[in-house]
Protein backbone atom coordinates (compact mmCIF):
# COMPACT_ATOMS: atom_id res chain seq x y z
CA UNK A 1 0.00 0.00 0.00
CA UNK A 2 1.34 3.47 -0.65
CA UNK A 3 0.24 6.96 -1.05
CA UNK A 4 1.59 10.13 -2.16
CA UNK A 5 0.37 14.13 -2.57
CA UNK A 6 -0.84 15.78 -5.33
CA UNK A 7 1.02 17.27 -7.69
CA UNK A 8 0.80 21.50 -9.05
CA UNK A 9 1.37 21.36 -13.16
CA UNK A 10 -0.88 24.00 -14.18
CA UNK A 11 -2.87 24.40 -15.96
CA UNK A 12 -2.43 20.67 -17.26
CA UNK A 13 -2.76 18.77 -13.73
CA UNK A 14 -3.42 19.86 -10.20
CA UNK A 15 -4.43 17.96 -6.77
CA UNK A 16 -4.64 14.96 -6.85
CA UNK A 17 -3.32 13.06 -4.33
CA UNK A 18 -2.90 9.35 -4.77
CA UNK A 19 -3.85 6.17 -2.79
CA UNK A 20 -2.60 2.68 -4.26
CA UNK A 21 -2.76 -0.91 -3.18
CA UNK A 22 -2.06 -4.17 -4.50
CA UNK A 23 -2.53 -8.07 -2.80
CA UNK A 24 -2.42 -11.43 -4.45
CA UNK A 25 -3.64 -15.12 -3.48
CA UNK A 26 -3.36 -18.28 -5.24
CA UNK A 27 -6.47 -17.41 -7.23
CA UNK A 28 -6.46 -13.90 -7.72
CA UNK A 29 -4.38 -10.52 -8.21
CA UNK A 30 -5.84 -7.08 -7.51
CA UNK A 31 -4.29 -3.43 -8.28
CA UNK A 32 -6.28 -0.15 -7.11
CA UNK A 33 -5.67 3.43 -7.58
CA UNK A 34 -7.60 6.12 -5.67
CA UNK A 35 -6.96 9.43 -6.82
CA UNK A 36 -9.16 12.81 -4.92
CA UNK A 37 -9.46 16.48 -5.54
CA UNK A 38 -8.03 16.60 -8.79
CA UNK A 39 -8.10 19.38 -11.76
CA UNK A 40 -7.26 18.98 -14.95
CA UNK A 41 -6.63 21.11 -17.94
CA UNK A 42 -7.41 24.33 -16.34
CA UNK A 43 -10.36 23.00 -14.66
CA UNK A 44 -12.41 21.30 -17.75
CA UNK A 45 -11.90 18.85 -15.64
CA UNK A 46 -12.35 18.14 -12.22
CA UNK A 47 -12.93 15.22 -9.82
CA UNK A 48 -13.77 14.56 -5.67
CA UNK A 49 -12.41 10.56 -6.41
CA UNK A 50 -11.57 8.77 -9.65
CA UNK A 51 -10.65 5.20 -8.73
CA UNK A 52 -9.34 2.54 -10.73
CA UNK A 53 -9.49 -1.57 -10.03
CA UNK A 54 -8.07 -4.30 -11.86
CA UNK A 55 -8.32 -7.95 -10.96
CA UNK A 56 -6.89 -10.98 -12.58
CA UNK A 57 -8.59 -14.14 -11.40
CA UNK A 58 -7.59 -18.06 -12.49
CA UNK A 59 -10.70 -20.61 -12.20
CA UNK A 60 -10.46 -24.47 -11.54
CA UNK A 61 -9.99 -25.13 -14.91
CA UNK A 62 -6.55 -23.17 -15.29
CA UNK A 63 -8.94 -20.71 -17.26
CA UNK A 64 -8.00 -16.56 -16.59
CA UNK A 65 -10.56 -13.89 -16.14
CA UNK A 66 -10.32 -10.29 -15.92
CA UNK A 67 -12.66 -7.79 -14.38
CA UNK A 68 -12.38 -3.66 -13.52
CA UNK A 69 -15.15 -4.06 -11.25
CA UNK A 70 -15.03 -1.66 -8.41
CA UNK A 71 -14.09 1.23 -10.81
CA UNK A 72 -15.75 4.11 -10.00
CA UNK A 73 -15.84 7.80 -10.16
CA UNK A 74 -17.26 10.49 -7.44
CA UNK A 75 -18.74 14.06 -8.83
CA UNK A 76 -15.82 13.55 -12.06
CA UNK A 77 -16.86 16.96 -14.00
CA UNK A 78 -16.24 17.16 -17.42
CA UNK A 79 -17.12 20.19 -19.72
CA UNK A 80 -19.94 20.88 -17.19
CA UNK A 81 -21.40 17.16 -17.26
CA UNK A 82 -21.79 15.53 -14.09
CA UNK A 83 -20.44 11.47 -13.90
CA UNK A 84 -20.86 9.40 -10.63
CA UNK A 85 -20.70 5.66 -9.90
CA UNK A 86 -19.34 3.26 -12.53
CA UNK A 87 -19.04 4.79 -16.26
CA UNK A 88 -18.88 2.19 -19.52
CA UNK A 89 -15.77 0.93 -20.72
CA UNK A 90 -13.62 2.77 -22.97
CA UNK A 91 -16.07 5.90 -23.16
CA UNK A 92 -14.92 8.51 -25.33
CA UNK A 93 -15.75 12.29 -24.64
CA UNK A 94 -14.47 15.23 -27.08
CA UNK A 95 -12.98 18.19 -26.05
CA UNK A 96 -13.34 20.45 -28.50
CA UNK A 97 -10.08 22.36 -29.39
CA UNK A 98 -8.09 20.37 -27.75
CA UNK A 99 -8.46 16.33 -27.96
CA UNK A 100 -10.91 14.11 -25.85
CA UNK A 101 -10.67 11.48 -22.82
CA UNK A 102 -11.35 8.16 -22.45
CA UNK A 103 -12.89 6.72 -19.28
CA UNK A 104 -12.77 3.28 -17.60
CA UNK A 105 -9.82 2.53 -20.47
CA UNK A 106 -9.78 -0.39 -20.35
CA UNK A 107 -6.58 -3.12 -22.10
CA UNK A 108 -6.64 -6.57 -21.49
CA UNK A 109 -4.68 -9.38 -22.30
CA UNK A 110 -5.84 -13.28 -21.80
CA UNK A 111 -4.04 -15.99 -23.72
CA UNK A 112 -3.59 -19.78 -22.12
CA UNK A 113 -0.96 -19.20 -19.40
CA UNK A 114 -1.30 -15.97 -18.66
CA UNK A 115 -3.58 -12.59 -18.69
CA UNK A 116 -3.73 -8.93 -17.48
CA UNK A 117 -5.99 -5.91 -17.22
CA UNK A 118 -4.52 -2.51 -17.15
CA UNK A 119 -7.53 -0.05 -16.49
CA UNK A 120 -6.93 4.06 -16.83
CA UNK A 121 -10.02 5.47 -15.40
CA UNK A 122 -9.01 8.59 -16.69
CA UNK A 123 -6.51 8.74 -20.13
CA UNK A 124 -6.36 12.60 -21.59
CA UNK A 125 -5.22 13.24 -24.99
CA UNK A 126 -4.37 16.71 -26.55
CA UNK A 127 -4.83 16.40 -30.39
CA UNK A 128 -4.41 19.93 -31.40
CA UNK A 129 -3.25 23.26 -31.12
CA UNK A 130 -4.73 24.85 -27.96
CA UNK A 131 -5.38 27.97 -26.10
CA UNK A 132 -3.99 25.96 -22.93
CA UNK A 133 -0.33 25.94 -24.65
CA UNK A 134 -0.49 22.31 -24.24
CA UNK A 135 1.99 20.25 -26.72
CA UNK A 136 0.44 17.90 -29.37
CA UNK A 137 0.58 14.56 -28.33
CA UNK A 138 0.84 14.88 -24.37
CA UNK A 139 -1.18 12.23 -22.38
CA UNK A 140 -2.67 12.37 -18.82
CA UNK A 141 -3.54 9.56 -17.19
CA UNK A 142 -5.33 9.10 -13.93
CA UNK A 143 -6.01 6.28 -11.64
CA UNK A 144 -4.01 3.43 -13.28
CA UNK A 145 -4.60 -0.19 -12.40
CA UNK A 146 -2.64 -3.60 -13.88
CA UNK A 147 -3.06 -6.48 -12.51
CA UNK A 148 -1.95 -9.88 -13.70
CA UNK A 149 -1.13 -13.57 -13.37
CA UNK A 150 1.37 -16.05 -14.69
CA UNK A 151 0.80 -19.96 -15.62
CA UNK A 152 4.56 -21.10 -15.56
CA UNK A 153 5.51 -24.43 -16.03
CA UNK A 154 8.59 -24.68 -13.90
CA UNK A 155 8.98 -25.09 -10.01
CA UNK A 156 8.34 -21.23 -9.56
CA UNK A 157 8.57 -18.22 -11.09
CA UNK A 158 11.52 -15.95 -9.81
CA UNK A 159 10.82 -12.15 -9.30
CA UNK A 160 12.51 -8.81 -8.41
CA UNK A 161 14.19 -5.90 -9.07
CA UNK A 162 17.35 -3.89 -9.23
CA UNK A 163 18.21 -0.11 -8.36
CA UNK A 164 20.82 2.13 -7.77
CA UNK A 165 19.25 4.51 -5.19
CA UNK A 166 15.98 5.41 -3.80
CA UNK A 167 15.57 8.48 -1.44
CA UNK A 168 12.26 8.10 1.01
CA UNK A 169 10.56 10.26 3.70
CA UNK A 170 9.12 13.79 3.94
CA UNK A 171 9.75 16.66 2.28
CA UNK A 172 12.93 15.21 0.39
CA UNK A 173 11.96 12.26 -2.41
CA UNK A 174 13.47 10.37 -5.13
CA UNK A 175 12.32 7.44 -7.12
CA UNK A 176 14.43 4.67 -8.07
CA UNK A 177 17.58 5.15 -10.54
CA UNK A 178 18.08 2.68 -13.23
CA UNK A 179 15.60 0.40 -11.93
CA UNK A 180 16.02 -3.08 -13.80
CA UNK A 181 12.82 -5.89 -13.26
CA UNK A 182 12.50 -9.31 -13.94
CA UNK A 183 9.91 -10.15 -16.12
CA UNK A 184 7.54 -13.12 -14.99
CA UNK A 185 8.56 -15.37 -18.15
CA UNK A 186 12.19 -14.87 -17.20
CA UNK A 187 14.79 -14.04 -19.50
CA UNK A 188 15.85 -17.37 -20.82
CA UNK A 189 19.28 -16.76 -19.12
CA UNK A 190 19.96 -13.61 -20.50
CA UNK A 191 20.95 -10.39 -18.66
CA UNK A 192 18.80 -7.36 -18.50
CA UNK A 193 20.82 -4.19 -17.70
CA UNK A 194 19.93 -1.09 -17.19
CA UNK A 195 23.00 2.01 -15.99
CA UNK A 196 23.36 5.76 -15.74
CA UNK A 197 27.36 7.03 -16.12
CA UNK A 198 26.76 9.42 -13.11
CA UNK A 199 23.89 10.41 -10.56
CA UNK A 200 23.45 13.39 -8.86
CA UNK A 201 20.78 13.65 -5.94
CA UNK A 202 21.53 17.48 -5.14
CA UNK A 203 22.21 18.41 -1.05
CA UNK A 204 22.25 13.93 -0.23
CA UNK A 205 24.88 12.51 -3.09
CA UNK A 206 26.69 12.14 -6.36
CA UNK A 207 28.27 9.07 -7.95
CA UNK A 208 29.65 7.72 -10.98
CA UNK A 209 28.69 4.68 -12.83
CA UNK A 210 25.60 2.98 -11.75
CA UNK A 211 24.52 -0.37 -13.17
CA UNK A 212 21.50 -2.66 -12.46
CA UNK A 213 20.80 -5.87 -13.95
CA UNK A 214 18.79 -8.74 -13.57
CA UNK A 215 18.33 -12.51 -15.33
CA UNK A 216 16.49 -15.39 -14.55
CA UNK A 217 15.98 -19.08 -16.23
CA UNK A 218 12.69 -20.92 -15.86
CA UNK A 219 12.74 -24.44 -16.62
CA UNK A 220 10.70 -27.39 -16.33
CA UNK A 221 12.79 -29.04 -13.49
CA UNK A 222 14.72 -25.89 -12.33
CA UNK A 223 14.16 -21.94 -11.58
CA UNK A 224 17.14 -20.18 -11.14
CA UNK A 225 17.78 -16.25 -10.62
CA UNK A 226 20.65 -13.65 -10.23
CA UNK A 227 20.35 -10.28 -9.88
CA UNK A 228 23.32 -7.32 -9.32
CA UNK A 229 22.67 -3.64 -8.54
CA UNK A 230 26.49 -1.80 -8.64
CA UNK A 231 27.71 1.88 -7.47
CA UNK A 232 31.11 3.23 -8.46
CA UNK A 233 32.37 6.77 -6.82
CA UNK A 234 29.82 6.59 -4.11
CA UNK A 235 29.86 10.50 -1.92
CA UNK A 236 27.27 10.67 0.66
CA UNK A 237 26.79 13.78 2.00
CA UNK A 238 30.09 15.28 1.19
CA UNK A 239 32.18 13.03 2.06
CA UNK A 240 30.80 11.71 5.28
CA UNK A 241 30.66 8.00 3.41
CA UNK A 242 32.55 7.64 0.00
CA UNK A 243 33.19 4.31 -1.49
CA UNK A 244 35.09 3.21 -5.32
CA UNK A 245 32.38 0.40 -5.84
CA UNK A 246 29.48 -0.93 -3.87
CA UNK A 247 28.15 -4.45 -5.69
CA UNK A 248 25.30 -6.43 -4.03
CA UNK A 249 23.94 -9.81 -5.33
CA UNK A 250 21.36 -12.21 -4.49
CA UNK A 251 20.98 -15.81 -6.42
CA UNK A 252 18.20 -17.67 -5.82
CA UNK A 253 16.66 -21.45 -7.28
CA UNK A 254 14.05 -24.07 -6.90
CA UNK A 255 13.97 -27.49 -8.23
CA UNK A 256 10.71 -29.61 -7.89
CA UNK A 257 11.50 -31.39 -5.09
CA UNK A 258 10.80 -27.39 -3.56
CA UNK A 259 14.64 -27.53 -2.57
CA UNK A 260 15.41 -23.37 -2.35
CA UNK A 261 18.43 -21.26 -2.42
CA UNK A 262 18.13 -17.83 -1.75
CA UNK A 263 21.57 -16.06 -1.15
CA UNK A 264 22.56 -12.24 -0.57
CA UNK A 265 25.74 -11.32 -0.80
CA UNK A 266 27.95 -7.82 -1.43
CA UNK A 267 31.34 -6.65 -1.23
CA UNK A 268 32.96 -3.12 -1.49
CA UNK A 269 35.89 -1.16 -2.43
CA UNK A 270 37.79 2.17 -0.98
CA UNK A 271 34.84 2.04 1.51
CA UNK A 272 35.35 4.90 4.10
CA UNK A 273 33.08 6.66 6.88
CA UNK A 274 34.32 9.95 8.52
CA UNK A 275 34.85 9.42 12.03
CA UNK A 276 35.04 5.60 12.15
CA UNK A 277 38.39 4.19 11.13
CA UNK A 278 37.14 0.56 11.64
CA UNK A 279 34.59 0.30 8.92
CA UNK A 280 36.79 -0.89 6.09
CA UNK A 281 35.65 -3.50 2.99
CA UNK A 282 35.63 -6.51 4.67
CA UNK A 283 32.79 -5.13 7.12
CA UNK A 284 30.97 -7.59 8.65
CA UNK A 285 27.11 -8.06 7.11
CA UNK A 286 24.32 -6.46 8.89
CA UNK A 287 26.48 -3.77 10.00
CA UNK A 288 25.19 -0.30 11.51
CA UNK A 289 26.94 2.49 12.50
CA UNK A 290 25.26 4.96 14.87
CA UNK A 291 26.58 8.78 13.46
CA UNK A 292 26.46 11.26 15.88
CA UNK A 293 24.00 14.22 15.45
CA UNK A 294 22.69 12.34 11.93
CA UNK A 295 21.05 8.88 12.60
CA UNK A 296 21.97 5.52 11.57
CA UNK A 297 24.12 4.12 8.73
CA UNK A 298 23.48 0.45 7.57
CA UNK A 299 26.20 -1.42 5.72
CA UNK A 300 26.10 -4.48 3.83
CA UNK A 301 22.20 -5.46 4.60
CA UNK A 302 20.83 -8.72 4.26
CA UNK A 303 16.82 -8.80 4.32
CA UNK A 304 15.38 -12.50 4.45
CA UNK A 305 11.45 -13.47 4.07
CA UNK A 306 10.25 -10.15 4.66
CA UNK A 307 7.75 -9.02 3.48
CA UNK A 308 7.19 -12.35 1.50
CA UNK A 309 8.30 -15.88 2.11
CA UNK A 310 11.49 -17.09 -0.08
CA UNK A 311 12.76 -13.45 -0.43
CA UNK A 312 16.14 -12.16 -0.25
CA UNK A 313 17.54 -8.30 -0.40
CA UNK A 314 20.89 -6.37 0.02
CA UNK A 315 21.49 -3.25 0.11
CA UNK A 316 24.52 -1.78 -0.03
CA UNK A 317 24.37 1.22 1.91
CA UNK A 318 21.20 2.54 4.21
CA UNK A 319 20.67 5.91 6.29
CA UNK A 320 18.10 6.95 8.06
CA UNK A 321 17.70 10.20 9.56
CA UNK A 322 16.62 9.72 12.97
CA UNK A 323 18.08 13.30 15.02
CA UNK A 324 17.97 17.00 14.12
CA UNK A 325 21.07 17.68 11.70
CA UNK A 326 23.27 20.33 10.25
CA UNK A 327 22.74 18.56 6.64
CA UNK A 328 19.16 19.84 6.93
CA UNK A 329 18.04 16.68 6.08
CA UNK A 330 14.32 15.85 7.73
CA UNK A 331 14.12 13.30 10.47
CA UNK A 332 12.27 10.18 8.97
CA UNK A 333 14.98 10.32 5.95
CA UNK A 334 15.86 6.56 4.11
CA UNK A 335 18.73 6.92 2.10
CA UNK A 336 19.00 3.49 0.28
CA UNK A 337 22.01 2.68 -1.85
CA UNK A 338 22.84 -0.16 -4.16
CA UNK A 339 19.62 -2.37 -3.56
CA UNK A 340 18.83 -6.04 -5.75
CA UNK A 341 16.19 -8.28 -4.66
CA UNK A 342 14.47 -11.63 -5.41
CA UNK A 343 11.33 -13.30 -4.62
CA UNK A 344 10.50 -16.67 -5.57
CA UNK A 345 7.09 -17.56 -6.12
CA UNK A 346 5.96 -21.42 -5.93
CA UNK A 347 4.57 -23.08 -8.44
CA UNK A 348 1.43 -23.34 -6.31
CA UNK A 349 0.63 -19.67 -6.50
CA UNK A 350 0.38 -19.39 -10.46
Amino acid sequence: MGSAAGVNLPPLVTGGAVNTDVSSASQQAQALADTASISLLGGLITAQEIKAVSTTTIDSNGVFHVSAGGSTVNNLVILGHVYNGSVPANMRINIPLLGYVVLNEQLANIGSSEATLTVNMLHVHVTTINILGLQVGTEVIVSNATSGMVNVFAPGIISGESYGTQVMGPLLASAPTAPESLPCFGTNGQVLTNSLASLNLPSILTSGTVTNTVESNLTISLSTGQNTSTVQGLNLLNGLVTASVMRAQVVAAVNNSNNYILNGSDSFAGISVAGHPEITDSVPYNTNVSLAGLGTLYLKRVIHNAPYPHFVEVRSLELVVTQNNSYNLPIGLDVIVGDTQIQIIPASNP
